[in-house]
């Protein structure tokens, strides 16, 4: 029914169309008429009244698009819109360059202690200290039937600034206790008569001097020439000691001794009359 009211409809403009175009085309007719007998007539004809005006013609087709205006004027700026929503992060930008030096910070937390390193090499042994303060008195011991040390140096000695004892830290025999190991004394607690025999090795292109000596007094010297590179020097001598003797090796000022080739030996040959008691073995050494 809908397709038939519109079919309806376009048929009726169309028929309006029609007409109008026959109108047109009448009214075309008529002037063309009027115009030829107004050349025939020439001046002496009389022009009519003006006809009755025609409807209008139908639409002509739309013309080609014209060319495009020249640009307006810049409008005043509008209102800022209303905040977007937050965008994705966007990527990493170049490293800038390094700024200064921040304030110092407060003292962190302790770390935990690291794995320990690897055992150092043994270093040199130290000057001789300060005599320590008097022992006690110890019990009554036994005199020993048999004396006999050995001892060497473990490391380089100089050059010393003074004359001073040559102290020995490997023991290689010691039946008696008789050495010291403390201060590389030979202490007699038996009277008899006994052998010492000593080596000493000198440093590079340096010379070395050395004493035997008895309570403070030089027995037994002892020479290694550096002009020969590595001096050497050794000597041996026989003593008739008495309790509290004390024998020991002295390197002489500006000396210089290399390693355990430097050597200090003992042993006793035979004893004498046994000794009287006496209160202290060490008491003849503190009197020095």
């Amino acid at each position: 029914m809908k397709v038939f009211v519109i079919f309806c409809i376009l048929l009726g403009h169309v028929s309006i169309s029609v007409s109008r175009v026959e109108h047109q085309r009448v009214d075309f007719d008529n002037k063309l008429k009027q115009m030829s007998r107004e050349e025939q007539c020439g001046c002496n004809c009389m022009q009519g009244q003006p006809g009755v005006n025609g409807q209008p013609g139908v639409h002509g087709v739309p013309g080609e698009r014209g060319l495009d205006g020249r640009d307006g004027r810049k409008g005043d700026q509008g209102e800022p819109g209303k905040l977007g929503p937050k965008g994705p992060p966007g990527l990493p930008g170049k490293d800038g360059p390094k700024g200064p030096s921040g304030r110092k910070g407060k003292r962190g937390v302790d770390g935990k202690s690291g794995v320990d390193g690897p055992k150092g090499q043994k270093g040199e042994m130290g000057p001789r200290g300060l005599l320590g303060p008097r022992g006690h008195k110890g019990e009554k011991g036994e005199l020993p039937n048999h004396v006999a040390f050995s001892v060497a140096r473990a490391s380089k000695l100089g050059p010393v600034e003074q004359d001073m004892t040559v102290l020995f830290d490997r023991v290689f025999t010691n039946v008696g206790e008789m050495f010291d190991e403390y201060t590389s004394h030979f202490v007699c607690k038996l009277n008899g008569t006994y052998m010492f025999t000593t080596h000493i090795l000198g440093q590079e292109d340096k010379d070395a001097i050395a004493w035997l000596m008895v309570n403070n007094k030089h027995q037994l010297p002892l020479h290694a020439d550096g002009r020969s590179g590595y001096g050497t020097g050794s000597n041996t001598i026989i003593l008739t000691l008495k309790l509290d003797d004390h024998v020991w090796l002295q390197l002489s000022k500006n000396s210089a001794l290399l390693n355990d080739y430097s050597t200090f030996s003992g042993f006793l040959l035979f004893s004498s009359s046994v000794p009287k008691e006496v209160e202290d073995p060490m008491e003849h050494f503190y009197r020095w």
